[in-house]
């Protein structure tokens, strides 16, 4: 068994850009927004116009009080209410020159060359809990669905269940696309044939028991690192399966985008009553 996962996990590793042997994380603090922003769950680095994109939840539910926010690569504020009136909106993910997100039980896209919401995309199910958004090469859109174990893809102007009520995505969360595959988070991380929609391991690639509720999941350069529900560090995934904090300092981060060329950590972070912050790092490995 737990070769089959380190096999999966290999594969994946193999298919994505190759990095030096590394070791020992070096985090350094760029800069920290915590004014303008509520709840904010997810981040999207769009580098070809200098923007970061935040979704603001605002409280979960259809409530019309969330919102995206946009700052720049420096971290100033561009726009606190870039858009507004939305319903809790979670993943991010940009695609061209459109932004895609979910916005409770719907996946919804702006048109980034003009800012104007262009499309809704409604989940097949009733509350479903949409939740991340990734996008693959190939145009691609996946969207999680936390409340019904379920992965969406957008293919023919609607959303259609790819992987639908497996236990295997209980609490599913954060998703990362990487060529052929899918990973999960959620419980467990799990790693799919996002064409066939079935399972690439016989079984979880996690499986320590200090290590479950995954929420952000990005590729570093070498290896998978995440964060989860009920521990502020960050994680790195090894090919053998075995995960293990990168990092003893409380980040609190929630959906988070790593960009593996550059180093650019950009975190949400929600932390204690009232800590509402984006913060990015510098983050490489010796």
């Amino acid at each position: 068994m737990r070769l089959i996962i380190a096999a999966a996990l290999l594969a994946v590793a193999t298919t994505l850009t190759p990095a030096l042997h590394a070791d020992t994380a070096r985090i350094r603090h760029l800069w920290t927004v915590d004014t303008g922003l509520f709840e904010p769950e997810s981040v999207a680095i769009d580098e070809e116009r200098g923007m970061i994109y935040v979704s603001n939840v605002v409280g979960y539910g259809k409530n019309g009080q969330g919102y995206l926010s946009r700052i720049s690569m420096s971290g100033r504020v561009v726009d606190e209410k870039w858009i507004e009136g939305l319903d809790a909106p979670t993943g991010l993910a940009v695609l061209g020159d459109t932004l895609y997100f979910a916005d409770y039980d719907q996946l919804r896209t702006v048109d980034l060359t003009t800012g104007e919401l262009t499309a809704s995309y409604p989940a097949p199910h009733e509350k479903p809990c949409l939740n991340d958004v990734a996008a693959s090469n190939d145009g691609r859109v996946y969207v999680s669905a936390s409340c019904i174990k379920t992965v969406y893809v957008l293919e023919d102007g609607g959303l259609r269940p790819l992987i639908e009520g497996r236990d295997a995505l209980n609490f599913v969360n954060g998703i990362y696309v990487a060529r052929d595959m899918l990973l999960t988070g959620g419980w467990q991380i799990w790693i799919w044939d996002r064409e066939s929609g079935e399972a690439m391991a016989n079984g979880p690639v996690t499986r320590q028991a200090d290590v479950h509720d995954i929420d952000g999941v990005a590729w570093d350069g070498e290896q998978f690192i995440f964060s989860m529900v009920n521990d502020a560090r960050l994680w790195r995934l090894a090919a053998s399966g075995e995960a293990a904090p990168i990092s003893e300092e409380a980040y609190h981060a929630v959906d988070f985008q790593y960009d593996d060329i550059t180093g650019l950590l950009v975190m949400p972070r929600i932390g204690g009553e009232g800590e509402h912050k984006v913060s990015a790092y510098r983050l490489t490995f010796e």
